[in-house]
């Protein structure tokens, strides 16, 4: 499978796991089914369908800048997308298609990688951004690495948007998304993630 392949799938499946979030799991399977989309195999063959148009569109050279990944392919072509950053919020594929993230919202910019105090973080940096309860369009000031002291809990309507930078959660706790709506997290690198404890 491509690595193109692998990441629209691991995009996909991350916009899912963020569609449900926020169901309460004790509720009634009534109750969930609810909230569950009408047809998962439609929205599947959305997903799949975006894929192979948009490899094929590489394939055949269509777009210069195309990369075979239906979300990149989405605003990667714009020559401005940095000042359109928000635009991404429109390319979502998928269960998670209809999350706006923080579009709605003010542009947060992260210019500190530390983590020192994730009870009372210092403006400035990822936790302070995603604790916030307004909408957050969070982006990177440069290159960075973050090393989570605690797990990073997030509250809704935020976008964590890496692009033009190479910014890394990593060697440390990692990202919680759980009971909000709402996110987007797109080309950041999250690994070596380790158990931590309890969460701030």
């Amino acid at each position: 499978m491509a690595i193109t392949q692998i990441l629209v799938l691991f995009a996909s499946a991350l916009l899912l796991s963020m569609f449900f979030t926020g169901v309460d799991s004790t509720r009634s399977n009534e109750t969930w089914h609810e909230h569950a989309v009408e047809n998962p195999e439609e929205v599947a063959a959305m997903v799949d369908m975006s894929i192979r148009n948009s490899t094929e569109r590489r394939r055949l050279g269509y777009f210069s800048c195309s990369t075979g990944n239906p979300i990149d392919d989405c605003w990667r072509c714009d020559r401005r997308w940095q000042s359109r950053r928000k635009a991404l919020a429109n390319c979502a594929i998928g269960f998670g298609r209809n999350a706006i993230g923080g579009r709605d919202g003010r542009y947060y910019v992260v210019n500190d990688p530390n983590d020192d105090n994730p009870v009372n973080p210092k403006p400035g940096t990822l936790r302070h951004a995603v604790i916030q309860e307004e909408p957050l369009w969070i982006v990177f000031k440069r290159d960075m690495v973050i090393t989570l002291k605690e797990e990073l809990i997030m509250n809704s309507f935020k976008t964590i948007d890496g692009r033009g930078v190479n910014v890394h959660i990593a060697n440390g706790a990692c990202i919680t998304i759980q009971f909000v709506t709402n996110i987007i997290i797109h080309g950041i690198h999250i690994h070596d993630c380790r158990p931590t404890g309890n969460a701030m």
